[in-house]
C-alpha cells in the first residue's frame, strides 16, 4: 500500500503483482488516484449553494466546469502524516474554513493485516454551531479485463443529466447488483440504497475477488462504472446526493448527519483480496 498526502488519497494497494485497486497516474491527481476520502460530504451540492439551519452558503463550484460543487474538500487539500510504519498509518487534516463553511478536523488511518486493508475516517465539529456532516470512501477498481460486481441492494436512483436524483425506483435488471451484473454492461453513475454494506468484486479471468465491508452508517452505495475507461469505483457512503439541501427543503431519510459542536463521527471500510 502506498498513500499521497495531498488529497489524503492511497495510491496503490495491491496483492503480489495484481493492483487490487488502481495505482495513481501520472498526472497525481487525486481523481487518478487509487482512493480517495469523501468529506464532509459526497457527490454534489446543487449549483454549490447549500442551505442549512436558514442560512445558505455559496460554496466553489471546485470540478472544472460542473455546475455543482463535489466531493467535499478533503480530496483537495493537504493531509498531514501523523504516524507511518510497516502496516499502519494515520492521516490528519485541520480545515479552518475555506471552501466550507464549518471548521473541522479529520483524520483517516489505514491498517493492512496480512492482505486486508482496513479504511477508517473521523471528522469532529470544530465549529460553535452545530454542522452538516457527510463521509465515504471513493475506491478505483481496474477492470482486468472482465469484472463482475455484486451487492445487495433494493432501489436505485434515476438522475438527471448533471447526476442529480430525480427518482427513487427499483432496481432493474441491468442493475440487478444482488444478482451479479458485468461491469462491462452496467455504464452507471448512480446511488444504490439500502444496500447490505457487503460488496463483492471479482475477476474471473484472474481469478480474484475482494470482498468490500462498510459500517453501519454507511448506507448507500455509489455505483460508477462509465464507459471505455479502464476503471469502475464501488463508493460506499452516509448520505443520499444533495442531502443537505434536500433536508432543508423537508425531505427525510436523507442520510444528513448533524453534529453538535465538538461532536466526533467515524466510519470504515475494509478491502480483503483473496484467489479464487
Amino acid at each position: 500500500m502506498a498513500l499521497l498526502p495531498a488529497g489524503g488519497c492511497i495510491a496503490a494497494y495491491r496483492l503480489g503483482e495484481f493492483d487490487i485497486l488502481r495505482p495513481l497516474g501520472g498526472s497525481a491527481s487525486p481523481l487518478d488516484s487509487a482512493c480517495f476520502p469523501l468529506l464532509p460530504y459526497s457527490n454534489r451540492i446543487r449549483n454549490g449553494r447549500l442551505h442549512f439551519a436558514g442560512k445558505s452558503y455559496q460554496l466553489p463550484l471546485n470540478f472544472g466546469d460542473h455546475l455543482h460543487s463535489i466531493h467535499g474538500v478533503g480530496w483537495q487539500s493537504l493531509w498531514h502524516v501523523k504516524q507511518c510504519s510497516d502496516n499502519q498509518a494515520i492521516l490528519e487534516l485541520s480545515h479552518d474554513g475555506a471552501g466550507w463553511p464549518f471548521p473541522f478536523d479529520a483524520s483517516q488511518s489505514f491498517t493492512l493485516e496480512n492482505s486486508t486493508l482496513s479504511h477508517e475516517i473521523a471528522i469532529t465539529n470544530r465549529a460553535d454551531v452545530a454542522a452538516p456532516a457527510g463521509l465515504g470512501m471513493h475506491p478505483y477498481f481496474p477492470r482486468h479485463g472482465q469484472a463482475v460486481l455484486k451487492a445487495a441492494a433494493d432501489a436505485v436512483w434515476l438522475t438527471d443529466e448533471t447526476c442529480l436524483p430525480t427518482e427513487r425506483v427499483a432496481c432493474p435488471g441491468h442493475w440487478n447488483l444482488s444478482a451479479g451484473v458485468d461491469i462491462d454492461g452496467l455504464l452507471c453513475d448512480n446511488q444504490f440504497e439500502p444496500w447490505s454494506r457487503h460488496a463483492q468484486i471479482l475477476w474471473p479471468e484472474k481469478r480474484m475477488v475482494v470482498e468490500l465491508a462498510a459500517s453501519k452508517s454507511l448506507g448507500r452505495l455509489v455505483v460508477y462504472a462509465p464507459a471505455n475507461e479502464d476503471f469502475f469505483c464501488v463508493e460506499p457512503v452516509s448520505h443520499m446526493t444533495d442531502a443537505f439541501n434536500r433536508a432543508a427543503n423537508g425531505g427525510d431519510n436523507t442520510g444528513t448527519r448533524i453534529l453538535a459542536p465538538g461532536e466526533s463521527w467515524r466510519v470504515s471500510m475494509t478491502l480483503s483480496p483473496r484467489p479464487v
